[in-house]
Formats: C-alpha cells, sequence, structure tokens
C-alpha cells in the first residue's frame, strides 16, 4: 500500500467521523486535499474528471445532497487505474449509498422521531475505499 493510500485513507476517516458529527466539512480542506490528489495522481485525470460528472448525476438524482460528496467521489476517481475501477467506484457508491440512506432512515422510523433531510454521506466513501483496500484494487 502506498503513502497516498494510507493518507487517503486517514482522510476519510477523519472527513467521515467530521460528517457523521457536525454535518458540515469545511470546503476549503476538501479542496485542497482534492488539489493534493490531482498533484500527486496526474495520470487519472480522466478517471476524475469522469468520476466527477457521474458525482454530480448522483447529486441531482438526490442520492447524496452536498458538495462535499462530489469532491471526495472525485478524489476517489483520481485514484482509479483503469475503468473496470471506476465503474466500481460507481457502483459500490450507489449500492452502499441506497443501503446506508435506508439504514438511516430506519433508524429514526424505529425511534419515531421525523427523518431530518439531510444526513451524512461521507462514511459511504470510507466504506468505498476500504473495499478496494481489502479487495487489494488500490495499492
Amino acid at each position: 500500500m502506498t503513502i497516498l493510500a494510507i493518507v487517503i485513507l486517514i482522510f476519510l476517516l477523519i472527513v467521515s467521523i467530521i460528517d457523521f458529527k457536525l454535518k458540515c466539512v469545511p470546503s476549503i480542506f476538501l479542496t485542497g486535499f482534492l488539489f493534493v490528489v490531482v498533484i500527486l495522481n496526474p495520470t487519472t485525470v480522466w478517471f476524475g474528471i469522469l468520476s466527477f460528472i457521474i458525482a454530480y448525476l448522483m447529486f441531482e438524482g438526490k442520492i447524496f445532497e452536498g458538495v462535499a460528496d462530489i469532491k471526495v467521489m472525485s478524489m476517489l476517481g483520481f485514484m482509479m487505474a483503469s475503468v473496470n475501477q471506476l465503474f466500481m467506484l460507481i457502483i459500490l457508491t450507489a449500492f452502499y449509498g441506497i443501503c446506508w440512506k435506508a439504514m438511516w432512515r430506519y433508524k429514526f422510523w424505529i425511534k419515531k422521531k421525523k427523518i431530518p433531510r439531510e444526513f451524512p454521506f461521507l462514511p459511504v466513501f470510507l466504506f468505498v475505499y476500504l473495499t478496494f483496500l481489502i479487495l487489494g484494487i488500490i495499492v
């Protein structure tokens, strides 16, 4: 596993905790880290651009609702080395996202509380990235 992969894992863990607790992540933090990933991985620019477009479509389709989610998915797109990996990123994000959203809504339904409009989605990207690391796709 490369140093960049470890740094991204730590970054995703920190951002997921911040999103889960505060439901707000500083934009400059995400944009700065996205810039670092682009600079350190310049050979995969097309995958980053494609993942940005797909992330924006998911944003428009209400799979997730924050600009931070678009930035993090774009950052993960810059880590992909092939079209198959990018396709797997999209499928896992959609699958884990739908499951996460269902669990989040179920949690409030059980407690008979009003379901909040916003919910933390960045932990989904941590799960997707961990899946890639466990499968040995990102090394």
